[in-house]
């Protein structure tokens, strides 16, 4: 909610920047770089001009996750090789309930509608990306990432084995789900290691007892580099002294697997009488004072704890281009908040 409200580049704009940075740089490559792509609206024209103006120059088009339909496969089936690689599909949840708990506007049929079309369309390869240790999860919600997964591999198995190409192939993947400031999950609690371990092993078990289990693999995101994240996500100043710290000792190449320390960061921790569990392991009170109020997103506080309370109960808030939330970004007087106003209506909002 830090970048509200949507402020679209025209279409004329962003041809010219296209245009303006492939000469100046040289790159063989240009990518579409947004939060939600699929939302711009002017999407499939600034697609199809990229692909007509610069496939037959040695330019290679890269897309981000689009939503799976119509227009996405058919600008895939475009961009990409003659031998398909995969498409990713961003669930989040494995069940209705939980994609409403996080305001995931996709349901169950979207999702199988999408992977039935491109398996129609010559792939093979699914990635599915879900997150464990949402707000109000349980066991349930979580088996129904394993239930998921394997219906999506039956949806393959319904075209007739000589219109097939080859088996399918589903990675399913989770990360350990890490509330962040500016957003509705701000006083959320945090799974721990532990709980997110044998939430791991649960869902492991579950994939096994599907029917096409063959055809799933599963991947997991290191439990200990998110609890880090989480920490530093929601920290406050106190945590300057143990970074440095952690710094100090060697703990500058985190990102690589083989260079991180965790054992350096706790006692980072320790030596500064912090711990990591008051950062991320408790319901935070709603008139808690967080590090980051001072700071002014036009979003207000009270809209974030309204949609959190919403949350809790499952309850869905349309698209800001459905209907208005009131979230307060309308400060701004700009982007989707004004896009549909009349000219009238803009003189009375500002």
């Amino acid at each position: 909610m830090l970048y509200r409200p949507i402020r679209p580049r025209s279409l004329d704009f962003l041809k010219k920047r296209a245009a303006a940075m492939l000469k100046a740089t040289g790159h063989e490559e240009i990518s579409l770089s947004s939060l939600s792509s699929s939302d711009y609206k002017e999407l499939p024209e600034l697609v199809y001009w990229l692909i007509d103006e610069y496939r037959d120059k040695g330019v290679n088009i890269s897309l981000p996750s689009l939503r799976i339909d119509a227009f996405a496969l058919d600008v895939m089936s475009k961009v990409q090789d003659i031998r398909k690689s995969s498409l990713t599909f961003a669930p989040e949840a494995g069940t209705q309930r939980m994609r409403n708990v996080i305001n995931k506007g996709l349901t169950e049929e979207n999702i199988l509608t999408g992977a039935m079309d491109a398996f129609r369309g010559g792939w093979n390869r699914v990635k599915l990306y879900f997150m464990l240790g949402l707000p109000g999860e349980t066991y349930d919600d979580i088996e129904g990432i394993a239930i998921l997964s394997d219906k999506i591999a039956r949806e393959y198995y319904t075209i007739p084995k000589d219109e097939r190409n080859g088996k399918v192939s589903i990675v399913t993947s989770t990360s350990i789900f890490v509330p962040k400031p500016f957003t509705p999950f701000q006083w959320s609690p945090m799974n721990t290691k532990e709980q997110a371990k044998d939430k791991r092993n649960f869902l492991l078990g579950k994939v096994r007892e599907q029917l096409n289990q063959k055809s799933i693999k599963y991947n997991c995101h290191d439990a200990d580099v998110s609890e880090l994240e989480g920490v530093f996500a929601r920290g406050d100043r106190r945590l300057n002294k143990v970074i440095l710290e952690a710094y100090q000792s060697g703990c500058f190449y985190d990102a690589w697997s083989e260079y991180f320390k965790y054992e350096n960061w706790l006692k980072a921790f320790e030596d500064n009488g912090l711990d990591m569990a008051f950062y991320i392991g408790r319901e935070r009170p709603e008139d808690e004072l967080f590090p980051w109020d001072f700071i002014d997103i036009g979003v207000t506080k009270k809209f974030m704890r309204r949609e959190y309370e919403n949350s809790l109960k499952a309850q869905v808030t349309p698209n800001c281009r459905v209907k208005c939330a009131g979230c307060g970004a309308m400060k701004f007087k700009c982007g989707v908040c004004v896009e549909n106003l009349t000219g009238s209506d803009a003189e009375r909002n500002g």
